[in-house]
């Protein structure tokens, strides 16, 4: 399989951010939590170094539980490698953080949750108002952060001026995000490191041997359509939130003032509660990146921020933000997605069940975040919405009067099979365009690689076994019970979204 072209079929325009004057520029701190070695690591720690932003208007902080951690000697290699990147780069361990640890710490000053424990420092240090959070397993283009930006502050072109180049500016949004990508590069890693090409060759020495167990190609492919599909489709209508969580990006000042505001009093299992604000406010919930983009969406955006916002793209020079502009009047989206380019996570050697694991844990805390989402889920996949389909043309009298379909089996599984044939047809299309994008040959070997490695008879296998196991794994995660296995260490979900850590000894459980 191997189109023509991909994502490059999709319009995208040069960065308005990156022609401002320098001091206009808006400053970007990204955040990157690392945990364990990740596929390709050291290649998706390094695109940030590499991203076409101004590195003085850029800060890169790596964040890390502990220097035991495996992806620690990855991280300092990034960082020596990326030495002449011209931004701040700094490297925080969770364990050596001073409000979790040490004299005047306390380790109940956040919440169980790892990932916002990684990054509070990080978050706590950051420079500039504007935060981009992205996973440290995935890869990002060049113009990532500054396309993101230009969304974010509505930079939509760049007059010239007597006094310089101004932003043209459009709607302003909340938060920003990117479609996100995986890939199966098994392949790259056997061997130690040599790249295999044959596919046959890759299932007999990896170990995942055939398409129907291997987690790496299930969630390639799940990424690629069914979660493509519907993540792009909600977030361009904007009628709801949509986070993966992956890569993205907001106002600090605006997450602070939101969470100070629903701030609550403090309570015995967490006696500094009242004091979080921006993502240690969270750090009780487990799924922090829906529970932060859901609370950027409900509530409105303060007028102090509004006001702030009206000098992005401004330097301290410029002249036109004496005119009498009406903060208050300004018109804000909610959410907006980066589609062009996608973040792209690397996979490799994931069985089965450790995709079923994954999906059953998301989906066990979006029942609690939201449910009527999660209860109609099952609807929206190829097998389920296919039988509602020839249930209903053969059993309506409607149907059989006006379109002549008989009401018989025969003609219920044709309609059936049809359906399913359809649909496979579409992911195909889907499928091969967001695959086919390759950062127009500047991004490592894997970026783009996936149309060039799968065959049909793969390819057909393995989105088979995607949707045959869509409604076990929902079944599973709806039903299963409230318990999660997160980096780790299990968490019990409670109906208010809140996790507690849960300690097994012995079989018997004690929560903290």
């Amino acid at each position: 399989m191997d189109p023509q072209s991909g994502l490059q079929q999709l319009r995208r325009h040069a960065s308005h951010a990156n022609a401002l004057p320098l001091e206009a520029v808006p400053h970007v701190t990204v955040i990157r939590p690392l945990k364990g070695l990740e596929p390709k690591l050291y290649d998706c720690l390094s695109s940030t170094f590499r991203q076409s932003y101004p590195p003085s208007k850029f800060t890169v902080y790596l964040c890390i539980s502990s220097r035991s951690d495996r992806a620690y000697p990855i991280a300092l290699k990034a960082i020596h490698d990326h030495a002449h990147f011209g931004g701040e780069i700094k490297l925080f361990i969770e364990e050596e953080d001073p409000y979790l640890h040490g004299e005047h710490g306390a380790s109940r000053n956040l919440g169980p949750n790892p990932k916002i424990r990684n990054m509070s420092r990080a978050y706590r240090s950051a420079k500039g108002d504007i935060v981009w959070l992205v996973d440290c397993n995935v890869w990002v283009e060049k113009d990532a952060a500054a396309l993101m930006v230009d969304r974010l502050c509505g930079f939509n072109g760049v007059s010239s001026a007597a006094n310089g180049a101004k932003p043209q500016t459009g709607r302003k949004f909340k938060f920003v995000h990117q479609l996100p990508l995986a890939v199966d590069v098994s392949a790259d890693i056997v061997n130690d490191g040599k790249r295999e090409k044959e596919p046959s060759d890759i299932r007999r020495r990896i170990g995942v041997q055939t398409l129907t167990t291997s987690g790496s190609l299930l969630d390639e492919m799940f990424l690629s359509t069914s979660h493509a599909k519907f993540y792009t489709a909600i977030s361009t209508v904007a009628v709801a939130p949509c986070i993966v969580g992956k890569s993205n990006m907001f106002r600090r000042s605006h997450l602070n003032a939101l969470t100070i505001a629903a701030s609550s009093p403090s309570t015995p299992d967490s006696p500094a509660s009242a004091d979080h604000i921006g993502l240690d406010f969270f750090s009780h919930n487990i799924c922090e990146d829906h529970l932060i983009g859901d609370l950027l969406w409900r509530k409105p955006v303060p007028p102090e921020i509004k006001t702030n916002a009206l000098r992005e793209g401004h330097s301290a020079q410029t002249s036109d933000l004496s005119r009498p502009t009406s903060a208050s009047n300004q018109s804000w989206g909610n959410h907006a997605i980066v589609i062009n380019p996608p973040c792209i996570q690397p996979l490799a050697g994931i069985s089965i069940g450790a995709y079923t694991a994954r999906r059953t844990r998301w989906l066990r805390v979006r029942k609690f975040t939201v449910l009527l989402a999660t209860l109609v889920e099952p609807g929206t996949e190829s097998l389920l919405c296919s039988l509602h389909g020839a249930f209903g043309l053969t059993t309506l009298d409607w149907c059989h009067q006006i379109l002549g379909i008989p009401q018989t089996w025969t003609a219920f599984w044709t309609i059936w099979m049809t359906s399913i044939g359809l649909w496979m047809l579409g992911d195909v299309w889907l499928w091969s365009l967001l695959n086919g994008w390759n950062a127009d040959g500047r991004g490592p070997p894997f970026v783009g690689s996936a149309v060039k490695r799968r065959d049909w008879l793969e390819w057909v296998s393995t989105w088979i076994s995607r949707e045959a196991l869509a409604l076990p794994i929902w079944a599973s995660a709806v039903f299963g019970g409230v318990e999660v296995q997160w980096r780790g260490k299990t968490f019990r979900v409670g109906m208010d979204a809140r996790v507690k850590e849960v300690y097994r000894d012995n079989e018997t459980k004690k929560m903290i």
